[in-house]
């Protein structure tokens, strides 16, 4: 019996802190790497903020335009639900807040304009 209880009481401090744990992405956007970070994992409906972190082959880039474009893929029968919003620099990182309408998959671009180029890093993620 005592050890059913610890077994409870472990998944009781374990399964919480698996879930409050940020949801971290990576990706290239050209040659620049992004690091994402979303306050939730999983995202849920409605503020999900996001943290931004861009490197290049030389270290932190901080003179980019950063924008955040969140989408669901298209369904029949559906409104478009397609997002676009700036990601300001705030320290070394830029941050943007998503506000996701609808569970389900979500489609998030990181557009970065850096003198004059353009890349975009791409995430797919799962509203909850």
């Amino acid at each position: 019996m005592k050890i059913w209880g610890i077994l409870i009481l472990a998944l009781l401090v374990v399964v919480p802190a698996a879930y409050s744990k940020d949801l971290e992405l990576t990706g290239k956007a050209g040659e620049l790497e992004v690091h994402a970070r979303i306050d939730r994992n999983p995202p849920i409906l409605g503020q999900n903020h996001m943290e931004i972190e861009i490197k290049d082959p030389r270290g932190r880039v901080t003179d980019a335009n950063v924008m955040v474009n969140y989408y669901m893929p298209p369904m029949p029968r559906m409104a478009p639900m397609n997002y676009t919003t700036n990601a300001e620099l705030k320290g070394e990182k830029y941050r943007a807040t998503m506000d996701l309408i609808m569970a389900g998959p979500w489609i998030i671009r990181v557009m970065i304009t850096r003198d004059g180029k353009r890349a975009t890093a791409k995430f797919n993620i799962d509203a909850q």
